[in-house]
């Protein structure tokens, strides 16, 4: 009896290798990253542009 299972996919994040957190290791995890920065670039554009 074979196992059909597709393999488990690879975590879109990975350890650093000097400190703590986390570095993306995928396509997804770049694209993850890049849409936080923009998403926070953003949010402070509009915080101080309504001062």
């Amino acid at each position: 009896m074979t196992d059909n299972h597709p393999p488990p996919p690879k975590p879109w994040f990975g350890p650093k290798r000097v400190g703590y957190g986390f570095c993306p290791v995928t396509w997804q995890g770049w694209a993850i990253t890049v849409i936080g920065v923009v998403v926070i670039f953003i949010l402070v554009r509009v915080v101080f542009m309504h001062r």
